[in-house]
């Protein structure tokens, strides 16, 4: 009796762990697949009726992790039941071992002996897919809770892979030893002892099972995350330079500037100069920006100085600018390309100022990881109508490149925009 349970119970471990295996990745590679097709020919499709990447992203990435788990609950469902399925093949086997295998000793012989096994009928199976199915949902819904939770948390991603493999084994072994005990109470014959831990191998096979699928979805899912939000980043930086070089190249912008290089190469051709180099090297930096998401903030910072000098040259006493950022910082530090200079811009252009009332901006490092542009408030009496472009593209490029958020502080008398610093 000893034996054929346990050659059952080996039977049981191998029919479940490799059909169900094998079912189940192809079923959650199929599924991960077609889901990265869909966001593929939705995107196309998106793209050739003119509404471009951003309408693709909006479907598909509105809320990361709700898509997250609501994949993973769809491959558990059917992982579930095909485990459950393929369980009815151990019980076949289990009919096929008591009639074709040689009959038990009789009653007192060896101690093991009992009524003869021929001819006894098949296990429900409709028990057996039930118990089986119920304990994968089980596991499925014990990974799927520890993998958001981890995900989560803060600290190194194979640190915390680590940690949640150890705890998921960890309950499972928990349960499973709970089933024992509960078993060992209901079955107290002895000749089913050793039989009692097979069920802690299937458990852990199972679980590990569940660990492979959901790891394979989510790296799967990542992965097509990433490709997305790459090319949405690059349809985000490309909008930017497009939108900053049409306002910047526009005509009355170069006819301001030429019409103050020519007042001062009558009065006072030093200044001129410096003007001079100054609109070229901003002009320069506008046109070869093209191939960068980012820069230096060192760079980025000479770029709006440039901007701030040219208007103060224009503008004279009724414009004034500081700027507070430390040495250390400008060598670290980096900023989506033309992020300070267009804050620099919006401020001028949305504000009128006298040398009695001067408009004074202030651009500072906040100790927190964020650089701060502020202005002083003045009502501009024939103001032009703000579309808010600029701001928008800032925020679109920042949701890309950091998970934190540009901060707009606007106030009866400041308003105060915050960007967040970016690492290499």
């Amino acid at each position: 009796m000893l034996v054929y349970t346990c050659r059952l119970a080996e039977s049981e471990v191998y029919c479940e762990a490799t059909a169900a295996f094998w079912s189940s990745f192809m079923f959650a590679q199929g599924l991960v697949c077609d889901f990265k097709y869909i966001q593929q020919l939705v995107s196309y499709r998106f793209t050739r009726l003119g509404l471009g990447a951003q309408a693709a992203q909006e479907i598909f990435m509105i809320d990361k992790q709700k898509n997250y788990v609501r994949d993973l609950l769809l491959v558990a469902l059917v992982t579930s039941v095909l485990f459950g399925a393929f369980s009815v093949l151990h019980a076949l086997i289990s009919s096929n071992l008591y009639f074709v295998g040689p009959p038990p000793p009789p009653q007192g012989m060896g101690g093991l002996g009992g009524p003869p096994m021929r001819g006894r009928p098949p296990m429900n199976i409709f028990t057996n897919v039930l118990v089986t199915t119920l304990m994968m949902l089980v596991l499925w819904g014990m990974n799927i809770l520890l993998y958001s939770r981890f995900r989560s948390l803060q600290g190194a991603e194979k640190t915390k892979h680590i940690v949640r493999y150890v705890v998921s084994y960890a309950i499972t072994f928990g349960l499973v030893a709970l089933y024992i005990a509960l078993l060992a109470q209901l079955v107290p014959d002895p000749r089913y002892g050793r039989a009692l831990f097979f069920p802690l191998i299937a458990a852990f096979t199972n679980n590990t099972v569940v660990l492979i699928i959901l790891d394979l979805v989510v790296l799967q899912r990542n992965k097509a995350q990433i490709e997305l939000e790459n090319t949405q980043l690059k349809m985000n930086s490309i909008q930017a330079q497009h939108q900053h070089l049409k306002h910047q190249l526009q005509p009355h912008f170069l006819f301001n500037s030429l019409n103050t290089l020519k007042t001062l190469i009558k009065r006072h051709p030093l200044e001129a100069e410096d003007y001079l180099i100054r609109l070229s090297e901003f002009l320069r930096a506008s046109i070869t920006a093209d191939t960068q998401d980012t820069v230096p903030l060192k760079e980025e910072l000479k770029l709006c100085v440039d901007y701030l000098e040219m208007q103060q040259v224009r503008f004279k006493n009724a414009f004034r600018y500081h700027i507070h950022i430390p040495d250390e910082l400008m060598e670290t530090g980096f900023v989506p390309v033309f992020s300070l200079q267009l804050l620099a811009e919006n401020a001028i252009k949305h504000n009128g100022f006298t040398i009695e009332e001067p408009l004074q901006i202030d651009i500072a490092y906040t100790g927190d990881g964020y650089i701060m542009v502020q202005n002083n408030k003045k009502t501009k009496s024939l103001s032009e109508p703000s579309s808010g472009i600029g701001l928008k593209n800032l925020f679109a490029r920042y949701k890309v490149l950091s998970d934190n958020e540009v901060l707009i502080a606007d106030t009866a008398d400041t308003f105060t925009v915050k960007i967040p610093i970016l690492k290499k």
